[in-house]
């Protein structure tokens, strides 16, 4: 098999599956757009190769596969800030709930006295 027609068939398989995790409500629209980009991306460059490889020129990068891997690799990073940012936004929520229900129980148990 062509590795081209490869890259196509595996490429609209990835946005395939971003569409149902999205439409089933596994996958929350925030991240569903960085994913759909992502399908979108790989499906462009898989039916014109030579944007991979006028686009890894223009930065001077001898193989444009390695453009793949260090772009993939910025990608991840970002995906990684973005998830270490919810978390602790999520921590810090949890926090504020387990303080205010700690306040609750408090008022509840003077008042039953």
């Amino acid at each position: 098999m062509n590795p081209q027609v490869l890259a196509i068939i595996l490429s609209v398989a990835m946005l395939v599956v971003v569409l149902v995790l999205l439409r089933f409500y596994f996958l929350p629209e925030k991240y569903a757009v960085i994913w759909l980009v992502a399908a979108v991306v790989s499906i462009v460059l898989s039916v014109f190769p030579k944007i991979l490889d006028a686009v890894a020129h223009f930065f001077g990068i001898s193989q444009p596969i390695n453009l793949l891997f260090v772009a993939g690799f910025f990608i991840v990073l970002l995906l990684l800030m973005q998830l270490s940012l919810e978390l602790a936004r999520t921590r810090d929520e949890l926090r504020k709930v387990v303080q205010s229900l700690a306040v609750e129980l408090e008022e509840t148990k003077r008042s039953d006295e």
